[in-house]
């Protein structure tokens, strides 16, 4: 899995949002290998139109701001005891974010469908099982900490998002649920694909001096929903190569 690093997942329920691509892949692809039953969303009709391999993985279709299709996607996993809201995204590439539309879209796929999916996951939680308790992860950004002008409403829809996860662990807590989230830097993944040049030239600059990959992420996710996290629960881990440290 990581080099020196093994994790136990044998019999754990996962779902990963937004599982088909990009770094929620890597998380997925790490629990399974761990030996999670490991569901994933995405927009596709189904796991043979990505011209990638999502083999050993259980693929649903999701509009993640659709509450009915949220519903039914719930609905069609027995038990659930990990939720990794990973699924969300820039706006601007279809209306920009400084327009009322464009700005409400950013808040709708970045934070009201992490409200949602968490609210129709927690009687599935609730009753895990799992050793150290149910975790829900939520995958913020380092856009979070600062002005990000290309996209207002993703980077304070990912600024909300981690003041919910502090309210869902202080909430959940007493059902012995965890929540945490994980705050990556510029990654290179399908998402970034158009504006890596610049995200290179701003991680060169940074403490380690290079861009992040999807695997970077999925260990510290791995970690936080693991029984050696057992105690952690309502904070943020930044995974950004030192990003946020060297504005």
């Amino acid at each position: 899995m990581f080099e020196g690093i093994t994790y136990d997942y044998t019999d754990a329920c996962v779902l990963v949002t937004g599982g088909s691509n990009g770094i929620g892949r890597a998380i997925a692809e790490s629990y399974r290998d761990a030996g999670a039953h490991v569901v994933i969303t995405g927009r596709r009709g189904s796991a043979n139109e990505y011209e990638h391999d999502l083999s050993g993985l259980d693929y649903r279709q999701l509009d993640i701001t659709d509450k009915k299709q949220i519903k039914a996607v719930m609905e069609s996993i027995v038990r659930l005891d990990i939720l990794i809201n990973n699924a969300g995204g820039h706006q601007y590439k279809h209306d920009s974010e400084w327009d009322p539309d464009g700005f409400d879209g950013a808040f709708a796929v970045n934070l009201s469908s992490v409200f949602h999916i968490s609210h129709a996951g927690f009687e599935k939680l609730k009753v895990s099982n799992f050793p150290g308790g149910a975790s829900l992860i939520a995958i913020a950004s380092s856009t979070a900490y600062a002005g990000y002008e290309p996209a207002p409403g993703y980077s304070a829809a990912k600024a909300a998002m981690i003041q919910l996860v502090k309210s869902y662990a202080v909430s959940w807590g007493r059902y012995g649920i965890r929540a945490n989230a994980v705050a990556p830097g510029s990654v290179e993944t399908n998402l970034m694909a158009e504006y890596m040049d610049s995200a290179r030239e701003k991680a060169a600059a940074s403490p380690l001096g290079r861009i992040g990959q999807p695997k970077d992420i999925a260990p510290a996710v791995l970690f936080l929903t693991s029984p050696a996290a057992s105690w952690i629960t309502g904070q943020t881990l930044a995974v950004d190569g030192g990003f946020t440290i060297s504005e």
